[in-house]
C-alpha cells in the first residue's frame, strides 16, 4: 500500500521510498525513514495529503505519496 492510498485520520508505519534519489534523500532528512509512524492529517483537492510525523505537519503531493510504502498499523483509526 502506498500513502496515497490512505485516509485521513489513519497511522501507519513508513516502508520504502521509490522516489528520485533527491527527493528521497530530502525527505529522509526531514525524517522519513523506514519503520518511523505518521499519521494522514488530511487530503487535498489535488490529492495531496498533510501528515504528522512526530510533532511537525507536512504537505506531501500525490505524486510523491504513490512513491510511499506504508503498512496501516492495527487500531489506526484516530
Amino acid at each position: 500500500m502506498t500513502l496515497h492510498d490512505c485516509a485521513p485520520g489513519v497511522r501507519v508505519r513508513l516502508g520504502r521510498l521509490r522516489l528520485p534519489g533527491p527527493d528521497r534523500l530530502r525527505l529522509s532528512e526531514l525524517g522519513f525513514l523506514p519503520g518511523h509512524e505518521i499519521r494522514v492529517v488530511g487530503r487535498g483537492a489535488a490529492g495531496g495529503l498533510v501528515v504528522a510525523l512526530g510533532d511537525a505537519r507536512y504537505a506531501v503531493d500525490a505524486d510523491t505519496a504513490r512513491g510511499i510504502r506504508v503498512t496501516a498499523l492495527t487500531d489506526s483509526r484516530v
